[in-house]
């Protein structure tokens, strides 16, 4: 499972990737991934840092196939993705 925060999503991303790798080389079938973002300054409610984690897993040879949001009292949005090897 991987799970970052916001300080630099870019290098975390690009590890989140190569754990995504990683556990499909290892013959894993279900991959788990945490992203924090936050909302609260942006005015948007999109997140390109979420289209790239979930861009690079598939790329790896996974399926997302649940998304599940937390929100904190602080602003800040704990997505979940499970994915799974092939179709779920």
């Amino acid at each position: 499972m991987s799970f970052f925060k916001s300080k630099d999503k870019g290098q975390e991303i690009t590890e989140t990737i190569e754990q995504a790798r990683q556990a499909h080389e290892e013959g894993r079938t279900v991959f788990v991934s945490r992203l924090r973002i936050d909302y609260s300054g942006s005015g948007a409610s999109s997140s390109p840092e979420a289209a790239d984690l979930i861009e690079g897993v598939e790329r790896e040879g996974w399926t997302l196939s649940h998304v599940s949001e937390s929100v904190y009292a602080d602003s800040i949005t704990q997505m979940t993705c499970i994915f799974h090897r092939g179709q779920p």
